[in-house]
């Protein structure tokens, strides 16, 4: 027997206008009673036993479940009489009570799938209760509840909090499994009692173990009439059903040093972390457009003694904090506390060891997408550095490198990011406009592009070119159309071997050998070793990565010199050049070095140098292209 108790004894005051002297449960969502949207949930996940606690204008629901013949479940309306509060009318029938139930409050709305949430209350024997949880965009005037790391509640922060206090932002959404044994202390209470006020902080007091569901899925209480208005909204948009975990989500997931907060070397106290601008306001347009956020981080500080897992969560407490002063929450934050390298001062020996969580390895990115459904193919990474990429790339994630915290220059890895721009606010940006519009352009011209085809893809450096070549890759990936990127910046001579000019800062001869073997349609299906050019020590390594190239593979060769190479491939049909506003692609280029180490007048000198070298060239390899102006889709991310 699977029994609920739903809680519906509220008079719904501040509806009273909507309710037309019916009581709370009775609202109408859409034409349906949310009381009747309850059951009916109840009975799709096999409840057939549900005592609805009923008080103001009583009669009107025990008449409006005997018109609809109890659903055809075992519903038995009970007047609660005196209120007692939710715990207090939920006691009144303990005799009545299964040795596991349900609490539903008679006002919420909600989508959860109910077994997932049992079977995570049954995980642990011991626990008294199981509270569903979720991250809200007002936690400054919520009741908030701590968890720890396994997931046990420590501690309930109800409204108003200590300003000089940070929490984590999860609130108690109303809806419990609840043990009745752990009831029995209070079995015979017949003072006013609250779950979430009284009786879980009691609990607490008596040792007794509190678990918390932290969940997506949607549930929002119905108890006002903007709160009704918002939920019928969010039913009609399909919103309520696409929360739910039989759908997959589109996710981001964002590395936390460096890229939503400032850099510090094994940062370890509040103190130390300072949110980049415009975090909160970037992160809030996440939630606004339903991309779940997920931090992602390794944080071996703890393994080498440096920071306790205490202390961390307080990091994180303060980051939750911080976010939801501007109506701003993450979803989820995952971390690493492992270090595959002994030998510090103070270390946790238990904490030192290869894991397959610590980045690049996709340990958490891999519990993220179980936990949550979440599709990697409509999802993003973000972050500061190669490790951040390689993970992305591994993870099967589209990447996105900022150019705060090591903006790539950490040289632990050789691995291309997708795209680059400035700062997380602009990485943002770009996923919720630039690359939507950018992608609409490419799938309309991804119509003439067939099997077998070649694309090259020229202009001036910093102009977009890798932008929209990876790009177009996506549009064709999702053609079901198998396609390479293949940047020429692979080539860029070791800066000790370089010629004048801007040919000669490239290893063309070798280019142009790959280039004969991608023409050749004898050769495939065929394997290309590509080496790599590291930026930051101008250094090119030899043959770090290889591609296996099929018949029908369509190539994008992208590249500042790509269009000053002629092909004898037939199917070489289609050539872009990319445009970018001077202005803004100036600024680009200085703040490509500047990043780099450059002195403002050396990084200025560079951009003019290169106006000088690569213009005359660039100019003659107009021939035969197409134009693509990508200014209108870069108005997102200027800096």
């Amino acid at each position: 027997m699977k029994q609920a108790v739903i809680l519906a004894g509220g008079k719904g005051t501040r509806l009273k206008e909507r309710l037309g002297g019916l009581p709370k449960p009775l609202i109408d969502i859409c034409g349906i009673p949310l009381l009747e949207r309850q059951i009916l949930l109840l009975k799709d996940y096999g409840f057939n036993n549900v005592f609805i606690l009923v008080n103001y204008a009583s009669e009107k629901i025990i008449e409006f479940c005997k018109q609809r013949n109890n659903w055809g479940i075992t519903i038995t309306c009970i007047d609660d009489g005196k209120p007692l509060g939710t715990a207090g009318a939920t006691l009144k029938i303990f005799d009545l009570l299964a040795n596991d139930f349900l609490v539903m409050y008679g006002d919420t709305m909600l989508d959860v799938d109910l077994n997932r949430f049992y079977d995570y209350h049954l995980q642990n024997p011991r626990s008294a209760a199981t509270l569903f949880l979720h991250p809200n965009d007002h936690p400054l005037d919520s009741d908030l509840v701590e968890t720890d790391n396994n997931g046990m509640i420590i501690n309930f922060h109800p409204y108003p909090h200590n300003p000089s206090h940070y929490y984590p932002n999860l609130v108690n959404a109303a809806l419990y499994w609840i043990k009745k044994d752990s009831l029995t202390p209070w079995r015979y209470n017949t003072d006013l009692l609250d779950f979430a006020k009284d009786l879980f902080p009691l609990m607490l007091t008596k040792k007794l173990l509190l678990r918390g569901y932290n969940s997506i899925e949607y549930i929002k209480d119905c108890g006002t009439p903007i709160r009704v208005d918002q939920v019928c909204n969010d039913l009609t948009n399909n919103k309520i059903y696409n929360s739910s975990l039989k759908c997959q989500h589109k996710a981001v997931f964002i590395d936390r040093d460096g890229t939503i907060n400032k850099e510090v070397d094994h940062l370890n106290n509040t103190e130390q972390f300072k949110l980049f601008p415009n975090t909160a306001t970037s992160i809030k347009s996440l939630n606004t457009f339903d991309y779940l956020t997920c931090v992602i981080s390794n944080q071996p500080v703890v393994a080498r003694g440096e920071c306790s897992f205490s202390e961390l969560k307080q990091i994180h407490n303060k980051m939750e904090t911080l976010l939801g002063q501007e109506g701003a929450f993450i979803n989820r934050i995952y971390f690493c506390p492992h270090h595959p390298d002994a030998g510090y001062p103070g270390e946790i020996k238990e904490l030192k060891y290869n894991c397959t969580c610590r980045k690049p390895s996709t340990g958490m990115i891999d519990q993220a997408v179980q936990e949550l459904n979440i599709d990697v193919n409509k999802s993003w990474f973000i972050g500061d550095t190669t490790t951040d990429i390689l993970t992305a790339k591994r993870a099967g994630l589209k990447s996105i490198l900022v150019e705060t915290g090591y903006a790539g220059l950490d040289q632990k890895f050789l691995a291309l990011p997708d795209f680059i721009v400035p700062d997380l606010n602009k990485a943002i940006n770009f996923i919720l406009s630039t690359y939507p519009e950018i992608y609409q352009y490419c799938n309309s011209i991804a119509e003439n592009i067939k099997n077998g085809d070649q694309i090259i893809i020229g202009g001036n450096s910093r102009s977009g070119k890798t932008t929209f070549a990876n790009v177009l890759r996506e549009v064709l990936k999702n053609n079901q159309i198998n396609c390479h990127v293949i940047s020429l910046d692979r080539w860029i001579k070791s800066e000790t071997e370089r010629e004048q000019g801007v040919m000669g800062r490239y290893d063309t001869n070798e280019i142009q050998n790959v280039l004969i073997q991608l023409n050749d349609f004898s050769l495939r299906p065929f394997s290309i070793k590509l080496p790599s050019y590291n930026k930051l020590l101008r250094k090119q390594f030899a043959s770090v990565e290889k591609i296996d190239i099929e018949p029908n593979d369509i190539i994008i060769i992208e590249g500042t010199i790509a269009l000053s190479f002629q092909s004898n491939n037939q199917n070489n049909k289609h050539r872009y050049y990319i445009e970018l506003d001077e202005n803004l692609r100036k600024q680009r280029v200085i703040n490509e070095y500047l990043i780099r180490g450059f002195s403002e007048q050396k990084a200025q000198d560079t951009y003019s140098s290169r106006i000088i070298d690569e213009s005359a060239v660039i100019q003659n390899t107009f021939g035969n292209c197409t134009f693509v102006n990508m200014n209108e889709f870069y108005q997102h991310i200027k800096k």
